[in-house]
């Protein structure tokens, strides 16, 4: 079985909103895994994007971390649209998801305060 649709206009508004901060922070979390924001450039306009990435990333684990408003559930229910499969294998990952994804937020948590503290620094 799966989840009902949302049906509020803000649930859906909710679920679009965690599901491209979801993908901005996998790319965001990517690129500081390779160290791409941290190759040392001088670039102040590098230093406030650092900041606004860092503050992104911060946001969407909070939204992910805290379930605010059941964004841990919508956003499981946009991944899990246009996968159709529905084998045992395939429900019990999307049964895992939720723990996971909570685990994700509490990270992003931590990678984007760090990331935002440090351009700050540079910045001031």
């Amino acid at each position: 079985m799966s989840d009902p649709a949302p049906s509020l206009r803000f649930d859906r508004a909710l679920a679009a909103v965690a599901h491209r901060g979801f993908n901005l922070s996998f790319v965001v979390s990517l690129a500081l895994l390779l160290g791409v924001l941290a190759l040392g450039w001088s670039a102040l306009w590098l230093d406030w994007a650092e900041l606004v990435l860092g503050l992104a990333l911060v946001a969407e684990g909070f939204l992910l971390a805290t379930n605010w408003r059941e964004a841990r559930r919508l956003l499981v229910w946009r991944l899990r649209q246009r996968r159709t499969r529905a084998t045992l294998t395939a429900r019990v990952v999307w049964r895992l998801a939720s723990p996971a994804l909570q685990l994700l937020g509490v990270a992003w948590i931590g990678a984007g305060a760090l990331t935002a503290a440090l351009a700050l620094a540079r910045i001031v």
